[in-house]
Formats: structure tokens, sequence, C-alpha cells
């Protein structure tokens, strides 16, 4: 499969899942397959509805979180991906928010997470992601053209809290973390 392949089957996929209704606090989260391989629960602790909070990084640490936003993650296709959709936070009245899709698939004969993002901004990308020896998620751009420029990771804390961490690498290889957006598990309907 092609990577224009790709994209048009994620941004199907992506399209058709937005259209559901209440699909924001949907209580369906789905079921995995019961045929997949243990590595393909490794995105497990997205499923669910998240209150998100972006923090940035001050040189010691991350900030309280500045914005919010909404995650929510449910198994689709039959059970063989994770789905999981980004409602961006209000950030001024003259930029719109951003909503978003991904289709993360995990592939057994690479080893490997394939995903695929589409949003409302236009922006589109291809990913992969592979769990490390150190048992770290870590996440990398594909296309539109490869980078190795910016280190994507996730930490998961405990059950309903987890965060999504990336900033940029130098010519030397050093990693400086950038942003954080951190997660945490809201009831079904929304309520705190």
């Amino acid at each position: 499969m092609t990577i224009k392949h790709l994209i048009a089957a994620g941004a199907v996929a992506a399209s058709a899942f937005w259209a559901l209704p209440g699909a924001a606090q949907s209580c369906d989260f789905g079921a995995p397959a019961a045929d997949l391989p243990p590595e393909a629960h490794q995105f497990d602790f997205m499923i669910g509805n998240f209150r998100v909070e972006a923090r940035q990084w001050t040189g010691e640490d991350f900030s309280t979180g500045y914005l919010e936003a909404e995650w929510n993650g449910r198994w689709g296709l039959d059970g063989r991906a994770v789905i999981d959709e980004w409602f961006g936070p209000e950030v001024s009245p003259d930029r719109p928010r951003v909503f978003g899709a991904n289709v993360r698939y995990y592939n057994a004969e690479t080893g490997r997470w394939s995903m695929v993002w589409q949003a409302t901004n236009g922006a589109a990308s291809v990913l992969e992601a592979e769990q490390g020896e150190d048992g770290v998620l870590r996440m990398w751009q594909v296309y539109p053209e490869p980078t190795s420029e910016r280190q994507i990771w996730f930490e998961v804390y405990g059950p309903g809290h987890w965060a999504r961490i990336d900033g940029p690498v130098d010519e030397e290889g050093n990693f400086t973390p950038q942003y954080k957006l951190e997660s945490h598990a809201v009831p079904c309907g929304g309520e705190d």
C-alpha cells in the first residue's frame, strides 16, 4: 500500500468516525479483536475520554497547563486499530479550533505501528511507532517527509493518566523537550 493510499484510507476512516453521533463523549470504546498479538495493546492507555492539559518546557520543568483540549480513543476497524480523536484547544477568536483523528494499526510483520493523522486544518501525515527495549513507545513521521529532527514519545503514569511528549533534536543528537500533552481520564458524558 502506498503512502497516498494510507492517507486516503485514514481520511475516509476519520471522516466516517467524526460523523458518528455523540462521538466526542461516547461510552462505547469498542473492543480489540480476540486474535491480536500482545504488542497490539501498546496503545490501550489511549482508550477512553481524556481531558488534556498542554504544557510547555520552561528550561527546567513543564509549565502548568496553559491550554486545555480533549482526546478520545476507541477500538475501530473491527477491533484491529486504535482510532483516536483530537479536539484542539480554543487558542484565540481569530484562530479556529483544530480537530483531527489518528488511525493506529499494529503491523505484526514489522513489529511497528503504522498511523495516519488527518486534521481539519489540512494537516496530514503518516507516522510509525515502536516500543523500545526500555519500554518507551516512540513515534516518528515518515510522510510527507521523514524526520529525525523531533522526538515524540508516550509516558503512562497510571490508569487514565498519560502524556505525549515531544521536542526538537539538534545536529549533535541532543534532545530538548518542548511540549507535553498530559491526559487525564474523564467519565463518560464529560463530568469531572
